[in-house]
């Protein structure tokens, strides 16, 4: 918990590395990061091309079949979440990850077969295995790799670098593939086939980089033989107890329907609002990848500034700050009329943007700052259930309102669930004060946030820690 930096340890630029972690390994982990993050983009931005051309799919139907395919998938989510943090501290990331890609690979290979609606669907939820398993993986290598003093500039560099593969990679190179493929004298279907074929292939490679490029750093603590059932319950007792893992789980809860409702819904509404102005799909496709890519390149610019506040104020403070911003983004989302026609579009497409990128780093690095790194699968799998209930909830909600209500009436409600989080994050922070810098903190006031506090202690008749155990 320390904000002291051990210089006789590796470092790669500004970021000071744990015990046997080295420079390579930290790029293997930007690179799968990255991959990840693209995959999961990249699915849902050719998902409306998919539904358009592949099993044409009524238009009237698109919003609360896509929110179903999405809650099913986040329920294999919830279900396999907490399982595979604890399968990460028992036989190691890196073959966690490597696993993750294999499945991307297979999935975005088979997918092109699937000649109805519901056969599409159940490839969208078979893919999800890899994305929980590649998304709980980053998270919590993310918490292992640096020394907390510059976890904030880790997070940061890795989300500059995934921004900028989810903007090139995802949204104007997978996302408007299928275009470029009609353009050369392909038909649409053969479009969207292609284009699966060649992430299949790349997703192929990152898995063999996941397993030969990350390097696992748990396996050299002894405290890892404790029983599955044993660490479930300490990483469940911490996230209850500490207040800052409670209000990070909140935006965990949160953040993750952000994600969905950016890489989903903000998509397939300039999709169909393309289509509803005449263009055709492969066009509608193409613009709503470029603004899609838009949002994302504004995202690049805003991390490294969270990033900065992440080492230099209270990280309660900073989520606070990143849920207002988001909330700003997703009500620009809701005002403006048509994402054509106007220029707003840019500016709107920016600030959900700067929102975005507010929220993706904040609630990790709050959370790799509380977890005890003995239990961090634990609670990061914790906290990818949460956010996976996050996303059954928020997903249902933005696919009803995007068929029945409007298609932008899904952002205002998102801007206000970030709202209401917000709010509770300033009030966490008023309540608790802000996080000690120093060595110098007394084991009662860090109750929980520390290993020493969560590893064989003395307890009180209630069961509680004893606050004058040293």
């Amino acid at each position: 918990m320390s904000f002291e930096i051990d210089r006789t340890q590796k470092r790669l630029g500004p970021i000071w590395l744990v015990e046997g972690i080295g420079p390579k390994n930290v790029l293997a982990l930007f690179y799968c990061a990255m991959m990840t993050i693209v995959y999961v983009t990249a699915v849902s931005v050719i998902w409306p091309f998919l539904l358009e051309e592949q099993v044409q799919l009524d238009a009237g139907s698109v919003g609360n079949f896509t929110a179903n395919v999405t809650v099913i998938a986040e329920i294999i989510t919830i279900l396999v979440a907490v399982p595979v943090g604890l399968l990460s501290d028992k036989i190691g990331r890196r073959r966690v990850f490597a696993s993750a890609f294999v499945i991307m690979a297979i999935v975005c290979f088979l997918m092109p077969f699937a000649g109805t609606v519901w056969t599409l669907a159940i490839a969208r939820v078979l893919i999800v295995f890899g994305f929980a398993a590649g998304t709980l993986m980053l998270g919590t290598i993310i918490a292992d790799y640096p020394q907390n003093a510059t976890r904030g500039k880790l997070i940061s560099i890795n989300g500059v670098i995934t921004g900028l593969g989810v903007a090139i990679l995802a949204a104007f190179v997978f996302g408007q593939m299928p275009q470029r493929f009609v353009e050369a004298g392909y038909d649409p279907v053969e479009a969207g086939t292609y284009t699966l074929w060649i992430m299949a292939l790349i997703a192929a490679i990152s898995a063999s980089v996941a397993l030969f490029g990350i390097k696992d750093v748990h396996k050299t603590e002894k405290e890892k033989s404790e029983p599955f059932k044993q660490m479930l319950q300490i990483g469940g007792s911490a996230v209850r107890k500490n207040p800052r893992l409670g209000i990070a789980a909140a935006a965990y809860f949160v953040s993750r329907g952000d994600l969905v409702v950016m890489t989903t819904f903000f998509t397939l509404w300039i999709f169909r609002a393309g289509i509803d102005a005449g263009l055709d799909s492969g066009e509608a496709q193409t613009a709503s990848a470029r603004l899609f890519g838009i949002s994302q390149f504004a995202m690049i610019l805003f991390i490294p500034i969270m990033g900065y506040l992440l080492d230099k104020i209270d990280r309660v403070t900073t989520l606070a700050i990143a849920l207002g911003v988001a909330a700003f983004g997703y009500f620009s989302l809701w005002v403006v009329d048509s994402p054509y026609g106007t220029n707003w579009i840019y500016f709107v497409a920016i600030a959900a943007g700067a929102g975005e990128a507010c929220v993706i780093v904040s609630g990790p690095a709050l959370v790799g700052q509380e977890a005890p790194k003995k239990i961090r699968g634990s609670i990061f799998g914790f906290m990818l259930l949460v956010g996976a209930t996050g996303i059954l909830i928020h997903t249902k909600m933005a696919g009803i309102l995007f068929d029945e209500v409007s298609y932008q009436s899904a952002f205002l409600y998102m801007a206000v669930i970030n709202g209401v989080i917000g709010v509770a994050a300033v009030l966490v922070r008023l309540k608790i004060g802000p996080k000690q810098r120093t060595e110098d903190s007394s084991p009662n006031k860090m109750e929980l946030q520390g290993e020493a506090a969560l590893s064989e202690s003395p307890q009180n008749a209630d069961g509680n820690l004893d606050p004058k155990t040293p």
